[in-house]
């Protein structure tokens, strides 16, 4: 007898042959769905890093509005000015000279330059 037909004859005759194939199928079945929840996991934490990497790129690209201000009405006698000396005691080892205008107004003088730049903000 031929190898092809004595193999045959095994597969038919063989009582644990139904035993051996379910158990080959329940272990490819659990490779196999033990893959899928692999790629399924690989895919949701790489589609939520790449939606944290665009938030925080937006977040960055956004310029940050500047604080609204409101004006708010000062009473008259709060208001305290400073005299010249307290004035010029308010820049201490700097050359600075105080210049009275034609009409009236004072204006606070720095000779060196940069030392306005560095003292004076404006708004």
């Amino acid at each position: 007898m031929k190898p092809e037909k004595q193999h045959l004859l095994h597969d038919l005759l063989d009582e644990q042959r139904d035993a051996r194939r379910d158990s080959t199928l329940q272990a490819g079945g659990r490779i196999l769905r033990r893959r899928r929840w692999r790629r399924a996991a690989v895919q949701s934490f790489s589609a939520i890093v790449l939606l944290a990497l665009a938030v925080f790129s937006l977040e960055r690209m956004t310029v940050p509005r500047p604080a609204v201000l409101t004006a708010v009405p000062v009473q008259p006698d709060t208001i305290q000015s400073l005299t010249d000396a307290e004035l010029l005691a308010l820049f201490p080892d700097t050359p600075v000279g105080l210049v009275t205008l034609e009409n009236g107004r004072k204006r606070l003088i720095f000779p060196r330059p940069g030392d306005e730049e560095r003292f004076i903000k404006r708004l």
